[in-house]
């Protein structure tokens, strides 16, 4: 099952790392985007099926691209530093891998998720 997934990691090798990764496994990949800006632009532009998000964005978090899918109905996962306890209310309920995660858990849950998502 492919998708395609919107990556949104500031930490350019692992953002690499996940994409590539994640069209090993079949997966559309749309990014990686850096900032909140360039994932809004993704999400406008192409759409994705799913999402893996960083929380924390070089000095912003990834909270407004959250609320956002959440808004369209698009399953997002974190990969995050962050404490469950430290994560913005946005993030609430999306499955939360902390870093480092092994890729292929990363791949799993998105397969999770879009069957899922598709009923």
């Amino acid at each position: 099952m492919g998708g395609r997934i919107l990556v949104v990691e500031d930490n350019a090798l692992l953002a690499i790392e996940l994409a590539q990764a994640l069209e090993g496994a079949g997966f559309d990949v749309a990014g990686p985007a850096l900032t909140v800006a360039q994932s809004m632009a993704q999400i406008e532009k192409s759409g994705c099926d799913a999402a893996v998000l960083d929380i924390s964005l070089r000095g912003e978090t990834s909270e407004p691209v959250a609320r956002e899918l959440r808004a369209r109905g698009i399953p997002f996962i974190t990969m995050t530093g962050y404490a469950r306890t430290q994560q913005p209310a946005a993030f609430e309920g999306a499955p939360t891998f902390t870093k480092p995660v092994a890729m292929e858990q990363v791949i799993g849950e998105l397969q999770r998720c879009l069957r899922a998502r598709a009923g």
